[in-house]
C-alpha cells in the first residue's frame, strides 16, 4: 500500500481532493439537498483521476527520476514496483475514475479527460522538456479539479464562480511549484529539466515568485465579485494575505537559507485558508438561521 501511495503521489491527490470539496460545497444550490451520493462520487472518481495520471508521471518519467537523487527513491527507478504492474494500476485507475465522473455529467468527464491530456500530454512529453516557463501552461491542469467540483455540484461550467477558483489555484501554482524548483534546482539540472531556476538562474524565478504571489493575494481579494462571500471570507482573506507577504518579504531577502520552507509551507496553507472561509461564507448565510 505504501508503494502505491508513492506511485500515486497521495500528499498531491489530498491537496486535490480538497480544492474539490471546496469547488463542490461553493456549487451547491441551496433550493436543493445536498447530494451527499454525488460528492462521495465526485472526490472517488477525481481521487482515481488524479492517482492514474501521477502514476502514469511517473512512468512516463522513469529514466529522468533516476537521475535526480531528489526522486530516485520513487517506487519505479528504484525498483520496488514493476513497470507492468504500474501501468496496470494506471489503468485501472484511470478508467475508473473517467467512469464514475461520467456518472455525474459529460461535462465533467470531459474536464478530467482535459486535465489529463494536458498534465500527462502536453506538460510532461512536451513542455516540461522544453521550456523554462512550462509551470504556467501547466497549471492548468492543476486547476481544474475545483473547477470540477463546482461543476459537479452546479451543473454549470462557464460560470464566474468556478472560473475564478479555477483562477485561483492557477495563479497559486507558481509560488508553489518555483519555490521547490529553486530548492531543488541541482536536481533538476541533473535530469536535463529547464525549469525556470535552472534556465533563468535564482534572480528571475524570485522575481516570478514575487509576481505570481502578488497576483494570488489580489485576486483572493476579489473573491466577492465573484462568490457569494463578504465580510467572514475578508476576515480571513485579508490577515492571510499580509502574512503571506511577510513570508514572501523574508523570502525574497534569503531565497536560500531554510526560509523557503516556511514561504512554501504558508503558500500552501493560504490556498487551505482562502477555500475553506469561502466555504464556510457561503455557508454561513444558510446555517446561521438554524442556530437563531
Amino acid at each position: 500500500m505504501k508503494v502505491y501511495l508513492e506511485l500515486s503521489k497521495s500528499g498531491i491527490v489530498t491537496l486535490v481532493l480538497i480544492s474539490v470539496l471546496g469547488g463542490y460545497l461553493i456549487g451547491h444550490r441551496f433550493e436543493t439537498p445536498l447530494s451527499w451520493g454525488g460528492l462521495l462520487l465526485t472526490l472517488v472518481g477525481v481521487m482515481l483521476l488524479a492517482s492514474g495520471s501521477s502514476a502514469l508521471n511517473q512512468l512516463q518519467e522513469v529514466k529522468t527520476d533516476a537521475k535526480m537523487p531528489r526522486t530516485a527513491k520513487r517506487p519505479l527507478p528504484s525498483g520496488r514496483m514493476s513497470k507492468s504492474t504500474a501501468l496496470a494500476f494506471i489503468v485501472g485507475t484511470l478508467l475508473g475514475g473517467l467512469a464514475l465522473l461520467s456518472k455525474i455529467n459529460a461535462s465533467v468527464c470531459w474536464m478530467g479527460v482535459a486535465a489529463v491530456i494536458f498534465y500527462n500530454g502536453f506538460y510532461t512529453m512536451w513542455w516540461k522538456r522544453k521550456w523554462a516557463f512550462a509551470a504556467i501552461p501547466g497549471a492548468v491542469p492543476g486547476a481544474l479539479p475545483i473547477w470540477m467540483g463546482y461543476t459537479a455540484a452546479s451543473g454549470k461550467v462557464w460560470a464566474p464562480p468556478g472560473i475564478f477558483l479555477f483562477l485561483l489555484l492557477f495563479f497559486w501554482q507558481m509560488p508553489h511549484f518555483w519555490v521547490l524548483a529553486l530548492k531543488y534546482r541541482d536536481d533538476y539540472k541533473q535530469g536535463a529539466i529547464p525549469t525556470l531556476p535552472v534556465a533563468r538562474g535564482e534572480g528571475v524565478t524570485v522575481q516570478q515568485i514575487l509576481l505570481w504571489c502578488f497576483g494570488y493575494v489580489a485576486l483572493s481579494l476579489t473573491a466577492p465579485i465573484f462568490l457569494k462571500v463578504g465580510a467572514l471570507y475578508l476576515a480571513f482573506a485579508i490577515p492571510m494575505g499580509l502574512k503571506l507577504f511577510w513570508e514572501l518579504r523574508k523570502f525574497v531577502q534569503k531565497p536560500a537559507s531554510k526560509q523557503w520552507l516556511h514561504f512554501f509551507l504558508w503558500v500552501n496553507f493560504s490556498l487551505i485558508i482562502y477555500i475553506g472561509a469561502a466555504v464556510a461564507d457561503f455557508w454561513s448565510t444558510w446555517l446561521l438561521p438554524l442556530f437563531i
